[in-house]
């Protein structure tokens, strides 16, 4: 449970889970794209030496330069691939509101995507006097409390602001971002800071420079009262979850007199209701000033090329005088302090510690001592409670602030067990650090895996920047930064145990978070407004001077899989495919079977059981210990189609590692408890999931939105097949895999016939392997009607899922389009779905419409759309998504520019190395042995705007939908959803299974 970001994300929507880094005891998690080296062509332009700040043995070579107006460039070279990831990070966050009206820097966060006095209006002169109408308004608004006038001047907001809105270009900060190729367009508020992120090709430098330059020159508060709307659904968000409850009541009794506790980013519902567009733009005047902020680079550039520019574009900008932050200190916490916090999740336990903050030692201590509890591996917590499966699931966790930061235990109780004696097994793990109870090796393993994480993240440009900008917002230098393995180095166990004996004591705040209905929960409740008009072609002269600006051609490098992976056999038949890693000394091993859970239900239970097991000459806890000494992971994952034992670490200890596997798997012995323990958790998990929104919404009823009762989601082992497991039996399973048909596969710095001599001598197999049963083939629920299923659960927002099957197998014609077709319609801040559903209705939060491609030859192609909206907003957003469904509105310009912008991505991306194999069996599976961004990228590049109208109406126009609904029936209106032909409610044990 480390948490750290609870800031808002723009876009309303969380991207999958990747790598991750810790750094100063938080944690990051990152997806990674693309990495393989090629030089790009920079614009030209007279070139000057700059002199930088640097730091020695600084593994990523980071440049630091500070303008004169005081604006900070940290600048990381990385010339694995053609992009640049940017933060633009300003230093202020929720901690700055003004406590009258809090939830400020977030929405002002919001406000910066709007554009300027010359991107996103069509006159600013007839504009600007009504939006200083609309200001003056709201503080009216703010400051009278009689209901009736209230109402009154609301409504004249709500008519000026549609007057205003026929005068500006909505979205256009996001469309120039795409047209010169930007990805992953966001931002995200916190505490101390507000950050604007983009991906964009190294060729784009100075037209980004250029656009965030008037972006950040002043703010314009147009379509204020729409996007309230958005935050207010944010909020309403906020209020079904769990954690965010949890760690509010944490901040709340850690820090009762400081703003880390007495106000939260997304800010009161009180304050929402009443904002302040005077407070908003002095907050902006007052902290948005060069001197405050950063501008960071991460990727393929000229450092002296990137001071030209950001002197060129923001050295005209005035410093400010930034008010210093000042608090008193919080008071001690003398005893442990317990409160309840409830909601619909199952019940668990947080202890948390305030410490100090970043300019402290304390972070660094809390990093070591976080690894010592729980690494995943051979941490105190992980090997006494997680591997002994005495509680369902137990963490330590970090938040690091600039003023303080606070240390955490986390844990899940199993079935039967109290919250009180989970607190007491966590306690009892700190203890043993407190007397020094841990072997010396161990303090060791925590310094280097946290060093072979770094090493990993920084292979890439999103981890090179995450790390710089955590570094900049909390104000740590970076040679303290970069210092900071030599301090560790330095730490003693005596340090540690003196550390946890002075400082973690009994002055603890002590959550229990309980299952049941919260009665704090509060919904804001929306003002009427009207829906303003969408100028969707309209185009400011900014941006018509901007997309004519000329930016060097970059050519795309597709991948040679011929070239890069290497085939051959083993004596024994084996197939062993090899990539040569050339950045690091890590390595990557996997066995692959054929086989997953759609073969043998059991090959799931097998790798759940597998982590518990030992040998008769090692317990489990002690080969997780042997692993993590020797800077090893050994993983096991049953997948749909495929099951994978991975071994991962450093290349020096590949030998010793395939000496411990290859034990493991001759000398696996069974263990009725650990199995009993396995299947009592599964019992427990598909319990907890049953009240978990996030999976009900995203796996459970998307499934049975795709597949109907019987999907892959849903195929599971009973009750009664689970309890009739044979511990023996499915460790014979694991045993005897390799003697099944399987093939190999190594990423590494090692050479291929190392490899394969290692390999021949430590990975037994027979010659003659024993193949597996046939799939189990699903068939696609048809949607020939729209067709509504419902299930009831008590949140406050509801969510639309529509799902259609179409084309029933891999068309490549349909994937070489779908691309430009999410880009323009249904996927980013710009498209037609975002557009029209939040920025000109203001009808969800967050909202998007996917045309997918299926992973293999034989699986259909399916149109997927969501809406996360109010009960109240159902009867108006379901028919605004099916009329720009059938009848997408038509911008050529716009359809013209996501083409590019698609190119544009397609030619500045690097597949990397580490990722070629994956890329290569996927494509493999589709029936292709070439990348089919080729494909995408040759068709596109002959493509004209009719093609993608085409493409809508032949695959999208007239499609019927299973509309899945997830709501409380007590706030959802069922006779509009029986209007499109019936409801089907559901229960839990029909979308879960069993």
């Amino acid at each position: 449970m480390s948490i750290f970001w609870e800031g808002a994300i723009l876009t309303g929507t969380i991207q999958p889970i990747g790598e991750l880094i810790v750094i100063f005891g938080l944690t990051f998690y990152y997806k990674v794209r693309l990495l393989t080296s090629y030089p790009i062509l920079m614009i030209e332009t007279t070139k000057k030496t700059h002199t930088f700040e640097t730091v020695p043995h600084d593994p990523i070579g980071l440049k630091m330069y500070t303008l004169s107006n005081g604006l900070r460039l940290f600048l990381s070279v990385n010339q694995a691939e053609p992009r640049i990831y940017t933060h633009i990070a300003v230093r202020a966050g929720s901690k700055h509101d003004p406590a009258e009206t809090t939830g400020l820097a977030h929405y002002m966060e919001h406000m910066l995507f709007k554009g300027s006095s010359r991107i996103g209006t069509l006159n600013w002169e007839k504009e600007k006097p009504l939006l200083e109408q609309i200001s003056e308004l709201y503080e009216r608004h703010r400051q009278t409390r009689d209901m009736e006038e209230r109402r009154q001047i609301y409504a004249e907001i709500d008519r000026i602001s549609s007057e205003a809105a026929r005068l500006s270009a909505p979205g256009e900060y996001d469309k120039l971002a795409a047209t010169i190729g930007a990805k992953n367009t966001n931002a995200y508020t916190w505490v101390e800071q507000t950050v604007y992120v983009n991906d964009i090709p190294s060729n784009e430098l100075e037209r980004w420079f250029h656009l965030e330059a008037e972006r950040f020159s002043m703010l314009a508060l147009r379509l204020f009262h729409t996007e309230l709307e958005t935050v207010y659904e944010e909020f309403n968000i906020s209020q079904d979850q769990d954690a965010r409850k949890v760690n509010n009541a944490i901040r709340t009794a850690l820090f009762p007199q400081h703003p880390y506790g007495t106000q939260t980013t997304i800010g009161s519902a009180e304050h929402l209701r009443n904002p302040s567009q005077k407070n908003i733009q002095h907050f902006f005047s007052t902290y948005y000033v060069p001197n405050n902020m950063g501008v960071l680079l991460a990727g393929d550039f000229d450092p002296d090329e990137a001071v030209q520019l950001a002197e060129k574009y923001f050295g005209k900008f005035k410093p400010g005088n930034v008010p210093p932050f000042e608090f008193e200190p919080q008071p001690a916490l003398q005893e442990k302090l317990h409160l309840q916090v409830y909601g619909q999740l199952t019940p668990y336990v947080d202890l948390a510690w305030r410490l100090e903050g970043s300019h402290t030692d304390d972070p660094l201590m809390l990093t070591l001592l976080s690894g010592l509890l729980h690494n995943g591996q051979a941490g105190l917590i992980d090997l006494h409670l997680n591997q002994q499966q005495k509680v369902l699931e137990a963490e330590a966790w970090t938040w690091m602030y600039e003023d303080y930061c606070v240390f955490g235990l986390y844990g899940k109780p199993r079935e039967g067990q109290s919250l009180e004696e989970v607190e007491q097994l966590m306690l009892a793990e700190l203890d043993r650090v407190r007397r020094g109870d841990f072997p010396d090796w161990l303090l060791e393993g925590v310094i280097r895996d946290l060093k072979l994480v770094e090493m990993e993240a920084f292979e890439t440009n999103k981890g090179r920047i995450g790390a710089i900008t955590q570094a900049f917002v909390l104000g740590v230098p970076w040679e303290r930064f970069i210092g900071r393995f030599d301090w560790f180095n330095k730490v003693t166990r005596e340090d540690i145990m003196d550390f946890v004996r002075h400082r973690l004591q009994d002055n603890y705040v002590l959550i229990h978070k309980l299952q049941g209905n919260d009665p704090t929960v509060i919904k804001v409740e929306k003002p009427p407004i009207t829906p303003v008009e969408i100028n969707r072609d309209a185009v400011s002269d900014f941006a018509k001077a901007f997309m004519q600006l000329p930016s060097p051609e970059l050519a795309p490098a597709f991948v040679n899989y011929a070239e890069i992976i290497q085939h051959t056999r083993l004596q024994n038949g084996l197939s062993l495919d090899y990539i040569r890693n050339v950045d690091n000394e890590l390595f990557r091993f996997d066995i692959i079977l054929p086989a997953g859970k759609m073969h043998d239900l059991n090959l799931t239970i097998a790798t759940l059981y597998f982590p518990y097991l030992g040998t008769g000459k090692y317990s489990a806890q002690q080969l997780q210990q042997e692993l993590f000494r020797l800077g090893l992971k050994l993983d096991a994952q049953t997948k749909k189609e495929k099951t994978h034992i991975t071994l991962t670490g450093l290349q020096e200890s590949m030998k010793a590692g395939l000496q411990l596997l290859d034990h493991l798997l001759t000398d696996l012995r069974p263990d009725e408890q650990a199995l009993q323990n396995v299947v009592n958790d599964i019992f427990q998990l598909r319990e907890n999931a049953k009240r978990n929104r996030q999976i009900i919404a995203r796996e459970a009823l998307m499934n049975f939105g795709l597949y109907g009762e019987e999907s892959p989601f849903s195929h599971r082992l009973s009750r009664e097949e689970l309890l009739a497991l044979d511990a023996r039996r499915l460790t014979e399973t694991l045993k005897d895999l390799r003697s099944c048909e399987h093939s190999l596969f190594y990423y590494g710095p090692a050479q291929m016939d190392e490899v394969s001599g290692l390999l021949e001598t430590y990975h037994f197999a027979p010659a003659i392997r024993r193949p597996f049963g046939p799939k189990l083939e699903l068939s696609t629920m048809p949607a020939e009607n729209h067709q509504v299923f419902f299930l009831d659960f008590p949140i406050v927002q509801t969510d639309l899922m529509l799902m259609s099957p179409g084309t029933p197998y891999f068309n490549l014609e349909e994937h070489k389009l779908r691309s430009w077709f999410n880009e323009y319609f249904g996927l980013g801040l710009s498209s037609v779905v975002f557009q029209e559903i939040r920025e000109s209705k203001a009808l969800a939060y967050s909202t998007y419409s996917i045309y997918g491609s299926p992973r293999r030859k034989d699986e259909p192609h399916y149109l997927q759309a969501y809406v996360g909206t109010q009960p109240d907003k159902i009867a108006d957003a379901l028919p605004a998504l099916f009329r720009i469904m059938n009848n997408m509105p038509v911008d050529r310009a716009q359809i013209e520019r996501s083409r590019q912008s698609v190119i544009k991505q397609i030619a500045s991306s690097r597949t990397p190395r580490k990722r070629v194999y994956w890329d290569y069996l996927l494509f493999k599976n589709r029936g292709f042995s070439h990348d089919l961004d080729e494909d995408i990228y040759r068709k596109l590049s002959a493509s004209q705007p009719d093609d993608l109208i085409r493409f809508q109406q032949a695959y999208v126009r007239g499609r019927h939908f299973n509309i899945m609904v997830l709501g409380s029936k007590d706030r959802v209106d069922m006779e509009y959803l029986r209007s499109f032909g019936g409801v089907r409610e559901l229960s839990m044990e029909e979308v879960f299974g069993c």
